[in-house]
């Protein structure tokens, strides 16, 4: 039997952690641990997760609480230091399991010791079973090895989420991965890390978990301040990481696809606000790709004309309602 360490970040899921638990707790696979990473909940959670644990005594639970609310970066680290599993599986609170086969599929998928299991899994807005392609695994085979693996992140064939796949223990902890702290949208770094250091990676054909969207709590819906740091410090990370090992020269499509997360994912969202913080992003982000990608003079264009091209590719409003003035007065007097 192979142990599994299910890693379960918890903050203020008092209306839905027990229907994951459940699911966890019907799996016909039990050679599992549920670590439970409070992250210092204010609502009543702590006293759920207190009393499931007393009400299921035969369950390998274990409940550890962060020094502060920290966020779900630190709590999945917390939960990878702990971990007694040869595998570890992540999990968010609000999702569940797709049905009781599920840990047996991915411990039946372990054969060969692939560094990580990939599974299908149901996308459900607002409690509504929906498509998302994003989501949908599109592998054209059901075992990938080396360039394999990179090549087929590059080209979308799994979504940058870090749940629903099962992670040999020893890979995580030899490549010394980690969430970053205090980062939004760390799936993002994590998924082009394992998925430029796995050597070889196995794909589940079947649905094995329930994952649950919601428009109104979802971080990516709101875009701030916050969101635009954070994003642009996992691009920095992106960066040296592919710096580090020599993704560039190993792989063309490296450096389109890190420019690509600039220029369609943080861009985009910068030039909504206004032309002031678009230029600071800006000029950082050309500082960044000058320090850890040197070979080409990126982003190049002054700021002004980068903005004015965002904006008419991005803004719908840009000249709706005559509000082109709008724009140009406030960059006259910077």
């Amino acid at each position: 039997m192979k142990k599994i360490s299910i890693v379960i970040p918890v903050y203020n899921a008092e209306n839905y952690i027990v229907r994951c638990l459940d699911s966890v707790k019907s799996q016909s696979y039990q050679d599992f641990e549920i670590v439970l990473i409070n992250d210092r909940s204010t609502d009543n959670t702590l006293e759920v997760l207190t009393n499931y644990q007393t009400e299921n005594k035969n369950l390998d639970i274990r409940i550890l609480t962060n020094e502060k609310n920290s966020g779900p970066s630190i709590s999945r680290n917390f939960g990878i230091d702990n971990a007694k599993g040869s595998y570890i599986f992540f999990m968010d609170a609000d999702d569940d399991f797709a049905d009781d086969l599920a840990l047996q599929s991915f411990i039946d998928k372990t054969e060969g010791n692939p560094d990580i299991v990939f599974g299908e899994n149901y996308f459900f807005v607002e409690g509504k079973l929906t498509h998302s392609k994003y989501h949908t695994l599109k592998n054209k085979k059901d075992v990938y090895t080396g360039n394999e693996i990179l090549n087929g992140f590059f080209s979308t064939e799994w979504a940058s989420v870090v749940w629903n796949k099962l992670y040999d223990i020893h890979f995580i902890r030899t490549n010394n991965l980690r969430f970053p702290e205090g980062l939004l949208h760390e799936d993002e770094l994590w998924v082009f890390q394992i998925s430029a250091l796995a050597k070889k990676i196995n794909f589940l054909n079947r649905k094995t978990y329930n994952y649950y969207y919601s428009n109104s709590g979802s971080i990516t819906a709101n875009v701030g301040i916050k969101n635009l740091n954070d994003y642009k410090a996992i691009l920095k990370e992106k960066l040296k990481f592919a710096k580090e090992l020599n993704l560039y020269d190993s792989n063309d499509r490296t450096e389109n696809y890190i420019r690509s997360f600039a220029k369609k994912i943080l861009l985009p969202k910068a030039v909504l606000l206004d032309f002031k913080t678009f230029r600071t992003f800006y000029l950082e982000i050309k500082n960044d790709f000058s320090s850890y990608f040197p070979r080409k003079n990126e982003f190049g264009l002054a700021p002004m004309i980068a903005y004015f091209l965002y904006k008419m590719k991005f803004d719908e409003k840009f000249f709706l309602y005559g509000k082109f003035p709008k724009y140009i007065n406030p960059m006259l007097k910077i």
